[in-house]
């Protein structure tokens, strides 16, 4: 008896018997990976797609305002909202005075209520030639309705993070706020066949349709202001 369970055959026997039940243990693993997988795919698929142009208040190398624009693909995750989780991705892609940079954000898009318009908040850090992550920033746009840009809606608000062109080696970056509005990328007059990258009308002057929101009262760009003084403190200002 004891010759035939330690038979070679019997031991062929329980060997393939364990391959099989490894394969089976495999396969089961694998077809779990897999739902995981597909389940993970379907969290990750954005409910929608949109391309603007985004134009925008700018501090030159010289310490001088200017107006930028730029192009934003701005993607919702979900339509709901969940505290401190995103529900959209963006990601703007400059003009050829920040070297044609793209700055990936995260950020949430809240709903209209009766509170509030449709607001975009996100965040972004960027990173140097040597590969250092720094200057952090934000945006904040409120959604609104303009006919004379778009009949769709638009969005106004501002910048805010470190000026990216003044300050040279060793000189620290001063913290700003600056105008933006954001208009559908296939608006007439405002669109990518329109205007060129990094511009914000013909001839480097902004386009009418934008003065309200770009210009001052006297028809010269409204400025960026610091926000936070020598001392590091909020207060707001015009800069000098």
């Amino acid at each position: 008896m004891w010759k035939f369970y330690n038979s070679l055959a019997l031991r062929r026997f329980q060997g393939i018997r364990g391959l099989g039940i490894l394969a089976l243990s495999v396969a089961f693993c694998l077809t779990g990976l897999l739902v995981l997988s597909s389940c993970d795919d379907d969290d990750d698929e954005p409910v929608l797609v949109e391309e603007w142009r985004g134009f925008f208040i700018s501090i030159d190398a010289q310490g001088t305002t200017n107006c930028q624009s730029e192009y934003l693909r701005i993607t919702t995750l979900s339509e709901d909202v969940v505290v401190n989780e995103p529900n959209i991705e963006v990601v703007s892609s400059a003009g050829p005075d920040f070297g044609g940079a793209t700055f990936p954000q995260v950020g949430v898009k809240v709903g209209a209520s009766d509170h509030h318009q449709e607001t975009i908040a996100t965040t972004y850090v960027s990173e140097d030639s040597e590969g250092v992550v720094d200057r952090p920033g934000a945006y904040f746009l409120v959604a609104k309705t303009d006919a004379d840009i778009s009949a769709d809606q638009i969005y106004t608000g501002y910048w805010s993070g470190y000026a990216y062109r003044p300050g040279g080696e060793g000189n620290p970056k001063p913290v700003v706020i600056c105008p933006y509005v954001a208009v559908p990328a296939d608006t007439n007059g405002l669109g990518s066949d329109d205007i060129a990258n990094g511009e914000c009308g013909d001839n480097n002057q902004v386009h009418e349709d934008l003065a309200k929101y770009l210009e001052d009262g006297d028809g010269g760009l409204r400025d960026c202001h610091n926000l936070l003084d020598a001392d590091g403190v909020l207060n707001p200002m015009e800069r000098q």
